[in-house]
């Protein structure tokens, strides 16, 4: 009587199954499920990423660029081929520099090497002018001071190997002949003959026949001119 004046009071819910527990339920039941089939994804084999060919193998010291991948590939190549086009197209300016500058650099050097001749010049008169007068050590200092600009000419070398030749220094004179003959023309005949002259005074008879056929046989149209310039300088 009193649950049914009551309502709130009326306890036969309490009987009947609980909604709650058929829930919780289900979820175990949803939850049990995802979990067996994770673990068959679990099982599956991944594939390992592998590299691409054409981004590394066939890469070319001056093709050193990233390339996209995938579905965008296609499409960087082409960029790629457009890119290069563009290059060709444009004209190397750094080049152009560069060559004008080589020009420019040329031309310097030319006007150098001018006036460090003129230079040395200079003092291979002053020196020729000091053994005319027998000052044969001034004349040494003078071709030794034009060796300082130019390195490369026989005759400064000549020179001085005839001022060591008139101070008896007969070794030096040799010295001075082979450098000219070694290191800047090995035809040279006046170093020849020079060298050959500074043996005849060693008492040095195999060197100086040596020196002299040398001469004659690099030189065949001289050999006249060989033989007055010996017969002159037996007199030094």
């Amino acid at each position: 009587m009193n649950s049914l004046n009551y309502p709130e009071c009326d306890e036969n819910f309490l009987n009947e199954p609980s909604k709650v527990v058929e829930l919780i339920e289900f979820l175990d039941v949803v939850a049990n499920a995802n979990k067996q089939e994770d673990k068959r994804e679990v099982k599956k084999k991944v594939p390992e990423p592998e590299p691409d060919d054409d981004a590394s193998d066939k890469a070319e010291d001056d093709e050193f660029l990233i390339l996209s991948r995938g579905r965008n590939q296609g499409m960087g190549r082409r960029s790629i081929r457009r890119t290069r086009s563009k290059i060709k197209a444009m004209p190397n300016l750094n080049q152009f520099t560069f060559m004008r500058q080589i020009d420019v650099n040329l031309e310097e050097r030319t006007q150098a090497r001018i006036e460090r001749e003129r230079v040395a010049s200079n003092f291979r008169r002053l020196g020729n002018s000091a053994y005319r007068k027998e000052q044969f050590y001034n004349a040494i200092e003078m071709y030794t001071k034009g060796l300082e600009y130019i390195k490369d000419t026989p005759v400064l070398y000549l020179n001085r190997a005839c001022c060591y030749l008139k101070l008896r220094n007969f070794k030096l004179a040799i010295i001075e002949c082979n450098h000219i003959l070694t290191k800047l023309d090995p035809k040279y005949l006046r170093a020849f003959l020079y060298r050959a002259i500074a043996y005849k005074r060693l008492n040095d008879e195999k060197n100086y026949e040596d020196s002299i056929c040398q001469a004659k046989r690099l030189n065949t149209r001289e050999v006249k001119f060989i033989e007055n310039f010996l017969e002159q300088m037996r007199t030094i």
